[in-house]
């Protein structure tokens, strides 16, 4: 462990002594004031359970019902519905908002420009989200709305994710599986840092 925080530190092409000779460190690891984007929400990945990126839904074989929405899935949805306390939402990067507020579909939702891609966050409360346009990478941008009312469209606690990389484009289904190649994976983007 000692090592591992030791070489952490090291500036490329350093030098390690060991006992009996020199070992030239090469470090894969950002220390953390250096790493770019974070996870939108708490344990992203592990509530990911029903619907992921690409996914084809229709009301008959969905994985929530009853479902009102078909095509395939332009985003992932992080499930909340056990979880009866505020739920914090966060920017992944620094960038700007260009969308804030109550969109049919989704309730409170917010699009965050960060780069070239527009990341949209879904089922959020409205009335939480920020109200300034420069946002910094980790900060809260919203709290999870509350599932089944107006501020979730009337969709169960979740946060909808998704990333865009042409433009704000709110759809959370498209009809045609080509049309996913303006979006990406946020499972198999490399936009995270762990």
């Amino acid at each position: 462990m000692a090592l591992i925080i030791s070489l952490f530190f090291l500036k490329d092409r350093e030098r390690l002594k060991t006992k009996d000779n020199f070992i030239e460190i090469k470090p894969t690891v950002k220390p953390i004031e250096e790493i770019e984007y974070f996870y939108p929400i708490t344990e992203f990945k592990e509530r990911i359970t029903k619907k992921s990126f690409g996914i084809y839904i229709s009301p008959q074989d969905s994985p929530v019902q009853p479902e009102r929405f078909k095509g395939f899935h332009t985003g992932v949805d992080v499930e909340y519905e056990d979880v009866e306390d505020d739920v914090p939402v966060f920017a992944i990067c620094d960038g700007e908002v260009v969308l804030s507020r109550w969109v049919s579909g989704y309730g409170g939702t917010l699009v965050l420009k960060c780069r070239e891609n527009y990341y949209i966050y879904g089922h959020l409360n409205v009335d939480s989200i920020v109200k300034k346009t420069k946002i910094l990478k980790g900060e809260q941008i919203a709290l999870l709305g509350k599932g089944n009312s107006i501020e979730t469209d009337y969709e169960r606690k979740h946060l909808h994710f998704s990333i865009n990389k042409k433009s704000a484009d709110l759809r959370g289904y498209v009809q045609n599986k080509d049309e996913l190649n303006n979006w990406d994976d946020p499972l198999e983007s490399n936009i995270y840092r762990e």
